[in-house]
């Protein structure tokens, strides 16, 4: 079905690395480009189709559809402007920069790397309310009202307070000393920078008992180590924020099901159709984030406190965060119906042989 896009993609892709600001240096760097250049065009696409093609996606549910997949693009152009890195060593997960576009300062690298943190909060914020819409539109239609008009602007701040949240703990993981001692050679050996240059975040989950740096520390005893409780917070912030945004979207599914399943003969076949498609791309929908999101996330985040002894590159883990807005645009195209009617018509027909 989409044959005819990855005919455009390529392309497209080429220009954009070959005539690119950015010089192509690793695979990291093309894997970037390529989701970046799939999410804008796959998402473009889509919020084109959803406005001027569809006619049983209106309303609320249209807006949602249309703010989420910008989103995605402004995430995915965060990703190409801060190249967010992570790398796991021992009891620390480091997350830091090496080539952004504010690699020239190190303060506003900092924030750079806290505003692509707010925007992965953003995303899984407002997947969760989209959860909640589709719930409220098939078991209790009376709260519609509460995500219609300005309404919805109050739930985009309220995914815009998740992602304050996330980034809030990010900043609880700003390097101390022991930090910079702990991963001095680390960072030396793999990545040739000194630490101290390098706009880091990172969660160190002990000190060792025979480092004294500051009052500021509180401890519990253990064997070798102590914990260090700035990593915990973060750690507890992060599991409880994913735990809480997916258990809505669970939740909500089940909710969703229940009521497709018994009492979806009170609609027209026409709209009981539209609903059980909505729900199918809901349940993938479920299935990305866990698998992009908050599956790679938790282990990530607790694997420092296993203190095992082992060195590795993590930032495969940011690329199933960036590859979620291509995902989720493909999941609506190719399960939703009336976009596949809407791209066989032949005005977009038209446009698509011209480009």
């Amino acid at each position: 079905m989409f044959s005819s896009f990855l005919i455009i993609l390529f392309p497209i892709l080429f220009v954009f690395i070959v005539m690119g600001q950015f010089e192509v240096s690793s695979i990291s760097d093309n894997i970037s480009r390529c989701i970046y250049v799939s999410t804008i065009f796959f998402n473009t696409l889509l919020i084109y189709l959803t406005v001027y093609h569809t006619t049983q996606i209106v309303g609320t549910y249209r807006n949602m559809i249309v703010t989420f997949a910008l989103l995605g693009m402004w995430f995915a152009t965060s990703d190409i402007l801060v190249r967010p890195l992570m790398h796991s060593y021992n009891g620390c997960l480091a997350y830091f920069t090496l080539g952004s576009t504010f690699r020239h300062s190190k303060v506003a690298a900092e924030k750079a790397l806290l505003l692509y943190s707010t925007m992965y909060g953003v995303i899984i914020g407002f997947l969760a309310v989209q959860f909640k819409y589709r719930a409220c539109v098939l078991a209790k239609q009376k709260w519609i009202k509460y995500f219609d008009g300005w309404n919805l602007a109050i739930w985009t701040i309220y995914t815009f307070f998740t992602g304050f949240i996330w980034a809030s703990g990010v900043q609880l993981s700003y390097p101390e000393e022991y930090t910079y001692q702990y991963l001095k050679n680390e960072m030396m050996f793999h990545y040739g920078v000194n630490v101290r240059n390098v706009a880091l975040y990172a969660e160190l989950a002990y000190v060792s008992l025979q480092f004294v740096y500051s009052i500021e520390y509180r401890w519990i005893q253990s064997e070798d180590n102590k914990l260090r409780w700035k990593s915990v917070c973060t750690l507890v912030m992060f599991i409880t924020l994913l735990t809480i945004q997916y258990s809505i979207c669970v939740v909500c599914g089940v909710i969703m099901y229940r009521r497709i399943q018994g009492n979806m003969s009170t609609f027209s076949s026409q709209h009981e159709k539209l609903q059980k498609q909505f729900f199918v791309a809901l349940l993938y929908q479920v299935a990305a984030p866990f698998i992009c999101f908050h599956l790679p996330s938790f282990f990530i985040f607790v694997f420092p406190y296993l203190d095992m002894k082992m060195s590795f590159h993590s930032t495969l883990v940011i690329y199933g965060f960036n590859i979620y807005p291509l995902v989720d645009s493909l999941i609506l195209l190719s399960v939703v119906s009336e976009y596949k009617v809407a791209m066989k018509k032949p005005s977009l027909s038209v446009v698509m042989t011209r480009m």
